[in-house]
């Protein structure tokens, strides 16, 4: 069973974005992926939530955030899912202020934008997200693929040319 973990900002309410989480959930459910949705559990300590949450991100096979807003729990998530080399899928708004460099640079990732959460599910149901891969695309740069058949094919521009990543 494929395991997905969701990342996006909780703890300020202006930051939440409770409908994309929703939207995220059911879309991956509805596919058959069990997700880890630390926004809808009930608090906890500091210790707890840290100890949870990167145990969660170790045990997923890929990782949702949002990143409209800057959040350092985001950011810190996003990090180890990269040095774990999980697939990251990166959304924000269209309309949101510039993304990190830190973060656009990273390798691992595929940043998508969206106007209005029906994109985000529209966007999720036509990657293959069970099988998933770091592979970056000649044409576009993103790093992530899924295999369609037996191929590697870009999940944002659907490329099908691929160079190798060097090991890092």
């Amino acid at each position: 069973m494929t395991h997905a973990y969701l990342s996006g900002p909780i703890i300020h309410d202006e930051l939440r974005k409770d409908d994309f989480y929703k939207i995220i959930v059911d879309t991956l459910e509805s596919q058959g992926i069990t997700v880890f949705a630390p926004q809808f559990l009930l608090p906890a300590s500091a210790e707890e939530i840290y100890r949870r949450d990167v145990e969660q991100v170790r045990l997923c096979d890929f990782l949702v955030a949002e990143v409209s807003n800057p959040s350092l729990g985001v950011g810190m998530e996003i990090m180890l899912a990269i040095e774990l080399q999980k697939p990251v899928l990166l959304f924000r708004q269209k309309s949101a202020n510039r993304l990190s460099k830190m973060v656009q640079g990273a390798k691992g990732i595929a940043l998508f934008e969206y106007e209005q959460t029906d994109d985000v599910d529209k966007i999720l149901n036509s990657i293959e997200l069970e099988s998933l891969i770091i592979k970056t695309c000649a044409q576009c740069g993103s790093h992530i693929s899924n295999i369609v058949g037996t191929n590697p094919q870009c999940i944002i521009c659907n490329n099908a040319a691929y160079k190798r990543m060097m090991d890092r």
